[in-house]
């Protein structure tokens, strides 16, 4: 028999497990619950992405041998042909670009097979196919500046200055108005020995592009070879403070100072290159001419005739280590020297001509 006192509230008891059910309970299964089910549904659409990706590549594998097919059944369909370029475009642009030469003017997207011509062509090496692709498309789309940016680069490159400053020019007449533009008409003038006209173009580029190296590195080149000192010092330290390790803006400076008559402050610059790059070809010249200027000849000789079996179809290597030879009284070898030297020229002079001069690489942009 029960002699329990019966409670005062019948629900008292059933009250004390309510927490079980409390609301914040309810929210948090109702979390944990939304959060399972993004995390499967996420995963069930990227296992949906990565079962799409194979299909499709195996439907662009398909339809190449589909198309590689047909083609040997029927090789003057160029329907076909650009169909085939298209696909295949990334992973065997030698092809594509056979497939794309097939397609004539009857094509109605005739000229993308041109553009992907002279896009593969391009990146391949391939003047031949380039150049005649690229007039096409300039005749079409007089006013697209690209093509003819496109068009002036290989130009630039294959030595044909006129044509390509002509091109250079018109595509920023035609809105190609970046950095790069500019510092390309500024090297085919330097290249095409037009070094007092590079001043404009580098000044706009630096308008554009006011941190630019290469722009800075050829205007203290241009201000040089222009004269003008006071220009070439100002960019050339500005380069240095850019990248102290850089032998090029230090031979400028060292150029600076012996034009100023300032023999050992050049040397001292010269030095400080060399101790960068003991190797420097320009720079052990450079300094080997300076030394002879101070009758420094068998120092001179010592600096230059260990260069002898990589340099001896050097015209300037031969020449200047003929007349450190004569400095020194080696009168057999300098007059060995003086005969070898007019054999260069003479072979120099059955060759097409080409301007001798300094390269700023495009290196200096990208990686310096």
């Amino acid at each position: 028999m029960n002699t329990s006192p019966e409670s005062d509230n019948p629900t008292q008891t059933f009250a004390k497990k309510v927490p079980f059910f409390s609301s914040r309970s309810i929210l948090a299964v109702v979390g944990i619950f939304a959060l399972l089910a993004l995390y499967f549904y996420v995963r069930s659409d990227s296992d949906s992405l990565n079962d799409t990706k194979p299909t499709a590549q195996n439907q662009n594998k398909a339809r190449r041998k589909e198309l590689i097919a047909y083609l040997q059944q029927h090789p003057d369909d160029e329907f076909a042909h650009f169909q085939l370029g298209e696909l295949i475009q990334e992973r065997a642009p030698f092809q594509a670009l056979e497939n794309f030469s097939r397609v004539t003017l009857r094509h109605p997207r005739y000229f993308e097979a041109v553009n992907s011509i002279a896009e593969i062509a391009q990146g391949q090496d391939l003047p031949a196919h380039a150049k005649p692709a690229l007039l096409t498309l300039i005749r079409e789309y007089p006013e697209e500046n690209r093509y003819f940016e496109d068009l002036a680069r290989l130009l630039f490159k294959e030595g044909d200055f006129d044509r390509a400053l002509n091109y250079a020019n018109r595509s920023i007449e035609l809105g190609a108005n970046r950095a790069q533009n500019h510092l390309l008409v500024a090297d085919i003038l330097r290249q095409s020995g037009r070094i007092n006209e590079m001043s404009a173009p580098l000044k706009q580029a630096l308008y554009l592009d006011p941190e630019s190296y290469q722009a800075h590195l050829n205007l203290a080149y241009a201000a040089l070879y222009s004269g003008d000192l006071t220009t070439a010092e100002r960019e050339t330290l500005w380069c240095l403070e850019q990248q102290p390790a850089s032998v090029i803006p230090l031979r400028y400076l060292a150029s600076i100072y012996r034009n100023r008559g300032e023999i050992d402050d050049a040397l001292s610059y010269l030095e400080q290159a060399l101790l960068i790059d003991p190797q420097d070809f320009e720079n052990l010249l450079f300094k080997a001419d300076l030394l002879m200027f101070q009758k420094q000849g068998q120092q001179a000789y010592d600096l230059l005739k260990p260069l002898y079996s990589k340099r001896e179809t050097d015209r300037r290597y031969i020449s200047a280590l003929a007349r450190a030879a004569g400095l020194i009284g080696k009168r057999e070898e300098a007059l060995q020297l003086q005969r070898k030297n007019q054999q260069l020229i003479k072979a120099d002079d059955l060759r097409p001509s080409s301007l001798q001069s300094e390269t700023v690489e495009g290196a200096h942009t990208r990686k310096q």
